[in-house]
C-alpha cells in the first residue's frame, strides 16, 4: 500500500490544506491579495475549518501530530482589511482557536503573531471577535513563552477589561484567558501588579457559572503567591470562598478548597476562616467524589485544626501528647480521604 493510500482520508477543508493553497494563489487577482481579491471565499474556508473541527473529540486537525503551517492565517490576521471585516476576523480567529488546542502549534508560536493577536484586543469591533481572541489567549498560554510574550505585548489590561464586559461569553473566556496565565509565576506576578485579584473578586459572586468558576479558578492559582493572600484576605474574597466550598460544581468548590488551604497558611487568613465557620463544608468534602478537591479541604483543615493540637491553648506549652494528637489528627484525615474514595468507588452513580 502506498503512503497516499495509507493516509487518513479527512473532509474537504478539514484541514489547512486548502486554506493555504487559496491564500497562496491570491497573487492572480486585482490586487494580488486572497483577503482583498476575495474575502467571502476566505471567510467561507475559515467557517469550512472550523465547523469540520469545533469538537475536539472528532477534530481530524487535532489528530495530526505535526505542526500546522499556519503563517498564512496570521498573515490574513495581519491585513487591514482583515481588522474592518468583523465577520472575516472572526472566522480567522475561530480557525487560530482550533489550532492553538495542539501543543506543537502554541509552542511554533513568534513575538510578531502574539502581537497580532493583541493588536485585535485593542477596540474589539464585536463581542464576538474579544471573546474568540481571549479563547486563543487562553490555549496559547499554555505555554509559559507565550505567557511572556503576551506580557510583553502589554496584553494583559485588555483581558482585565474584558473580564469585566457584560456579554458572558466575553467575561468568562478573559476569565479563563487569566487563568492560563497565572498557572506560571511571572503570570502571577503580572496579574497581581495589574490589580486583577481586586476586579475577580467581585466576580466570584456573578450570574454566570462559567465566569464563576474560571474566576475562582484564577484566585486557586493566585493565593499560591504569599504576595496575594493579604489582598485577598482584605477585599473580604474568604466569605465568598467558605460559601462557594457547598457549590454543586465540582471545579468551583474544589478551586474555592485550593485557595482555602493555601490562605490558611496565613495567620490572620486561618482565624477568618475559622470565623466565617469554613470547617463544616471542608469537612464534607472530605467524602466527597473528586480527588483533588478532597486533597485540598484535608489539607486546609490541618493548617487550620492542626496547629492548635500541638500545645496546650491556654499556656503554650508543647507535651509528647500534644504531638501524639497532631499526628493522630493528620491521621484521621487520611482515612477520612481513604473512607470518602471507597464508597465512592462501590457505590458510584453509574450503579445507581
Amino acid at each position: 500500500m502506498s503512503e497516499a493510500e495509507a493516509a487518513p482520508k479527512h473532509p474537504r477543508g478539514a484541514t489547512l490544506e486548502e486554506f493555504n493553497d487559496f491564500i497562496q494563489s491570491g497573487g492572480v487577482g486585482l490586487n494580488r491579495s486572497a483577503v482583498r481579491d476575495d474575502p467571502d471565499k476566505v471567510q467561507e474556508l475559515a467557517e469550512d475549518f472550523y465547523y469540520l473541527n469545533e469538537d475536539p473529540s472528532t477534530s481530524p486537525n487535532l489528530r495530526i501530530d505535526d505542526v500546522d503551517q499556519y503563517s498564512f492565517l496570521m498573515d490574513c490576521l495581519d491585513d487591514g482589511k482583515t481588522k474592518s471585516n468583523p465577520a472575516l476576523s472572526f472566522a480567522l480567529f475561530r480557525m487560530l482557536k482550533v489550532l492553538s488546542r495542539k501543543e506543537v502549534n502554541r509552542l511554533a508560536m513568534e513575538d510578531g503573531d502574539m502581537k497580532t493577536i493583541v493588536g485585535y484586543m485593542v477596540k474589539p469591533k464585536t463581542s464576538q471577535i474579544a471573546s474568540e481572541v481571549s479563547s486563543v489567549v487562553l490555549n496559547a498560554c499554555y505555554e509559559k513563552e507565550n505567557v511572556v510574550r503576551f506580557i510583553k505585548c502589554k496584553g494583559v489590561a485588555f483581558l482585565l477589561e474584558f473580564v469585566k464586559d457584560h456579554d458572558d461569553d466575553v467575561a468568562a473566556n478573559a476569565a479563563g484567558a487569566l487563568q492560563s496565565l497565572s498557572y506560571q509565576e511571572v503570570g502571577r506576578d503580572e496579574l497581581r501588579e495589574l490589580g486583577t485579584l481586586e476586579i475577580l473578586i467581585p466576580a466570584l459572586k456573578h450570574t454566570s457559572v462559567k465566569v464563576r468558576t474560571r474566576s475562582v479558578g484564577v484566585i486557586h492559582n493566585m493565593s499560591s503567591d504569599v504576595h496575594s493572600i493579604a489582598i485577598l484576605r482584605e477585599g473580604d474574597a474568604i466569605k465568598t470562598l467558605v460559601s462557594m466550598l457547598s457549590a454543586p460544581q465540582v471545579h468551583i468548590c474544589g478551586s474555592a478548597a485550593g485557595a482555602i488551604q493555601n490562605m490558611s497558611r496565613e495567620q490572620q487568613s486561618k482565624k477568618e476562616i475559622l470565623e466565617n465557620n469554613g470547617v463544616p463544608p471542608l469537612n464534607d468534602l472530605l467524602f466527597g467524589a473528586d480527588v483533588p478537591t478532597q486533597v485540598c479541604a484535608a489539607g486546609a483543615l490541618i493548617n487550620l485544626i492542626g496547629p492548635g493540637l500541638e500545645s496546650d491553648p491556654a499556656t503554650g506549652v508543647q507535651l509528647p501528647h500534644h504531638k501524639e494528637q497532631r499526628k493522630g489528627f493528620s491521621k484521621l484525615m487520611m482515612l477520612s480521604l481513604v473512607t470518602g474514595m471507597a464508597f465512592h468507588g462501590l457505590f458510584s452513580e453509574e450503579d445507581d
